[in-house]
């Protein structure tokens, strides 16, 4: 589903067509990058250094996996230190999003869960070990330490604070699934996500 009109508002490039999902993205002509609030765009910097690497997925593939279908849309990475992730938003052909994670080969497939489903200040009350229950699933902190998002590109659903600091959470579930939290000052956002077998992804190519 697209929206009306808009305007960039430091040269003038028109968006007819926009997703209504798209917050964040690009002007292709004077590459400035937009943050969309309403039927308003506001200039809000440039989408960061990113440094190329060899991807499983890119901008523009569509992705065939746990029986859907997903054209990749964004692109965020995330520089935790020690290393690097990448954050690829999908959505399917009816408008259902969905967040590819992928680090080191690894590929989960993430969805937001809705703020009721998670207790506010959850991420304050866990350490390593500590096990949470969400939804009737057991999970198990695995993880939590800081990530800065260094870049993006493409379409993003919502705006990501680049060089920004923020902690997150990963809990490991008994049937696989994944619980991830990202937490900054004033708020915190839950997903629960399902492992992907890299070698059981289709991944379609875009052409031209």
């Amino acid at each position: 589903m697209t929206s009306d009109p808009v305007s960039c508002p430091n040269c003038g490039y028109g968006f007819d067509g926009l997703r209504r999902s798209t917050r964040m993205f690009d002007c292709p002509s004077c590459d400035t990058t937009l943050f969309r609030e309403g039927d308003a765009l506001a200039p809000i910097g440039n989408h960061g250094e990113m440094h190329e690497t060899p991807m499983l997925i890119g901008i523009g593939d569509t992705v065939e996996a746990i029986g859907s279908r997903w054209t990749v849309l964004g692109h965020v990475r995330y520089d935790y230190g020690r290393g690097f992730w990448d954050e690829m938003w999908a959505e399917t052909p009816d408008g259902a999003g969905a967040w590819l994670s992928i680090d080191e080969g690894d590929v989960v497939i993430q969805r937001s869960l809705a703020p009721a489903a998670v207790r506010a200040g959850l991420a304050g009350e866990l350490r390593l070990g500590v096990q949470v229950r969400i939804e009737g699933e057991v999970y198990t902190v695995t993880e939590m330490d800081e990530a800065t998002a260094t870049a993006f590109r493409g379409e993003l659903p919502e705006r990501i604070e680049l060089g920004e600091r923020h902690r997150f959470v990963n809990a490991s579930g008994g049937d696989g699934t994944l619980l991830s939290g990202e937490v900054w000052d004033g708020g915190e956002t839950w997903f629960v996500g399902e492992w992907l077998d890299p070698f059981e992804i289709k991944v379609e190519r875009q052409t031209g």
